[in-house]
């Protein structure tokens, strides 16, 4: 048992379960990604955040459950009556207890133990904050000090959610930007996972990165120049101005564009707002293997589209990329065998006939530039 210390003075006692986690059935409930939850923020215009105190704490076990979670102290044996920190099936049993408890409330979104309570105006936010209150009442749930109420503007899961969209944490911003010029591959692998959260943010951020990624490949000799330099400065530099996203709707007109380089594929999801203009969703980007670097153009321009319809789970969008005539027209009339993925050689080979099985009845027809689903 450690006992370690909280910011507001508390103390959190932890105790290593790996042995208990070992023999525990998880639960089949999946969590939630951070985009997932994000995705649910429609034309939000006042927010509340709720944090439940002490989170899993709020869970009885069965007497049963107890005793499995028995430590030794100086003081002697003692266990939890509650689910403790540790436990590698808490986390899913925690989110389907919150996701069961407040079921049915409209503006809600459960993440954890966060839960953001939305309104387009004040009333229609009021109403639902007082819906939630009643129901963690009615079940005995309490919060904690760091709850706020009623705010243009809340942070949420690395992100500040305001009502033109969502921005970067600045803590997080402020982290990369302060850190100094790395000395080895370490301290460049850690630049690259703090870049990375916030990658959304930045267009073309697989090319862009591509200098430093090259350093943490095991063949490469440890070198930073010039191309290294201005990588890392143009990280921080892009990340300096300011980066809003638009929120994502369901029913608003979308439309995913896809482009590949020589070292990178890229993508933006942009929607149409009410003001008829079309404003980012996210960006994202990947690098290409050394065997995809090898594509022919129009090999990479496919698997571009075949490597995003795996994020696609939308019911009406346009895709475009911009290869021309090249997928009505294939610049091969029989693929080469062997040497492309399957998704890519159907679409390449007959596009006019590619399916998108990631998703039941759902076909793409290919005219130009674009693939309307």
């Amino acid at each position: 048992m450690v006992v370690v210390p909280k910011a507001n003075g508390d103390v959190r006692i932890c105790v290593d379960m790996t042995n208990l986690n070992e023999a525990l059935c998880r639960e089949r409930h999946i969590l939630p990604s951070v985009e997932q939850s994000l995705a649910q923020l429609d034309a939000l215009q006042v927010v509340t955040k709720l944090d439940a105190r002490l989170g899993f704490w709020q869970i009885s076990l069965s007497s049963e459950s107890r005793a499995l979670t028995t430590f030794i102290t100086p003081f002697g044996r003692y266990c939890f009556n509650v689910l403790p920190f540790g436990i590698a099936s808490g986390p899913e049993h925690f989110q389907r207890r919150m996701s069961q408890l407040l079921d049915g409330l409209s503006g809600v979104i459960v993440h954890a133990d966060d839960v953001l309570v939305c309104g387009r105006d004040r009333a229609e936010h009021d109403v639902r904050l007082t819906a939630v209150l009643t129901r963690l009442q009615e079940t005995g749930l309490t919060l904690n000090e760091k709850c706020t109420f009623a705010h243009s503007e809340v942070l949420f899961l690395g992100h500040k959610i305001i009502a033109a969209g969502i921005e970067p944490d600045p803590e997080k911003i402020s982290a990369i930007t302060d850190m100094t010029i790395p000395q080895n591959v370490a301290e460049v692998g850690t630049f690259l996972g703090m870049a990375t959260y916030v990658g959304k943010f930045l267009p073309q951020f697989s090319d862009t990165t591509k200098p430093l990624s090259d350093l943490l490949a095991k063949e490469n000799d440890w070198s930073w120049g010039h191309m290294q330099q201005v990588a890392f400065d143009k990280i921080k530099g892009d990340l300096t101005s300011k980066r809003v996203l638009a929120q994502y709707r369901p029913h608003a007109k979308t439309k995913v564009s896809a482009d590949a380089s020589s070292f990178g594929l890229g993508a933006v999801l942009t929607q149409m707002q009410d003001n008829r203009e079309w404003r980012p969703i996210a960006y994202i980007s990947r690098s290409l293997s050394d065997t995809e670097q090898r594509y022919a153009q129009v090999e990479k321009e496919a698997l571009a589209i075949t490597w995003l319809s795996q994020y696609l789970i939308l019911s009406r969008s346009t895709l475009t990329t911009t290869v021309q005539g090249t997928l009505k027209y294939p610049f091969f009339p029989s693929p080469r065998p062997g040497t492309l993925p399957k998704d890519m050689v159907i679409l390449v080979a007959e596009p006019e006939s590619y399916t998108q099985h990631l998703c039941d009845q759902r076909i793409w027809t290919i005219k130009d530039s674009s693939i309307k689903i």
